[in-house]
C-alpha cells in the first residue's frame, strides 16, 4: 500500500487531469485520500508545491524518458523510428494522467506548475534527441536540434488529438507514428550552395 505522501500526490495528479491545476483545491484533494487539510500542509507548504511534486513524482515513477526501444532494433530508418514513436505514443496512454496534466496545464500556463512544464517539456526533448542518435546513428539531419524540436511539436499535437479519445486510440496512435515516422524519414540535409548547378 503506498505511503501517505504518495497517496496525495497521485491523487493530486489525478484531479488536475480532470480539473486542472486551478479547480484542485487543497481541500478536494483532502477529501478525495480522506484526510483532513492540515495533513496536506504537513507534508506541502502550499498548493504550488503540491501541483509540482505531483507531477515530479509522476514523472520520476514513470520510464517517459526511459530508452523506449530495445537495443539493436533492426530496420529501415522509417522503421526504426516508427518504432520508436509507436514505443512513445505507448507510454503516453500509460500514463495519459501526466500527459493530460502536462499538455493541460501548458495551454493555461498557470504559474503553480509553469516552470516545472517547461523543464519537463526540455528534458523531453533531450530525451528524443538522444533516442534518435542512438537508434538511427545513421541519419544525422535527424538529430539536428530543429528536426528533434519539430518532432516533439508534432509528437505535442498528437497528443492533444488522441488524449481524449478513448474508443480505438491506440490503433490510431499506430498509425500516427507511421505517417510521422515517413515524414521525418524524407528528412534529408540541404545541398551546399557550391554543389547547386
Amino acid at each position: 500500500m503506498p505511503d501517505q505522501r504518495t497517496r496525495i500526490l497521485d491523487a493530486t495528479l489525478g484531479l488536475m487531469a480532470r480539473d486542472g491545476s486551478r479547480g484542485t483545491s487543497m481541500r478536494a484533494v483532502a477529501q478525495a485520500i480522506g484526510c483532513n487539510v492540515a495533513t496536506l500542509y504537513h507534508y506541502f507548504p502550499s498548493k504550488r508545491d503540491l501541483c509540482q511534486a505531483a507531477i515530479a513524482h509522476r514523472l520520476a515513477a514513470s520510464s517517459a524518458f526511459a530508452h523506449p526501444f530495445p537495443e539493436g532494433l533492426a530496420g529501415t530508418v522509417e522503421q526504426r523510428l516508427g518504432a520508436l514513436l509507436d514505443d512513445f505514443f505507448a507510454n503516453m496512454t500509460a500514463q495519459a494522467d501526466l500527459w493530460r496534466v502536462l499538455l493541460a496545464e501548458a495551454i493555461y500556463g498557470d504559474d503553480d506548475v509553469l516552470q516545472p512544464l517547461l523543464d519537463t517539456s526540455a528534458l523531453f526533448e533531450g530525451a528524443l534527441a538522444d533516442w534518435i542518435r542512438t537508434l538511427i546513428p545513421e541519419a544525422p539531419a535527424l538529430h539536428q536540434p530543429e528536426v528533434v524540436r519539430t518532432l516533439r511539436h508534432a509528437l505535442y499535437g498528437v497528443m492533444v488529438e488522441y488524449l481524449p479519445q478513448p474508443e480505438g486510440r491506440r490503433d490510431a496512435l499506430r498509425e500516427r507514428a507511421r505517417a510521422l515516422a515517413a515524414v521525418f524519414a524524407a528528412v534529408q540535409p540541404p545541398i551546399p550552395e557550391a554543389d547547386n548547378p
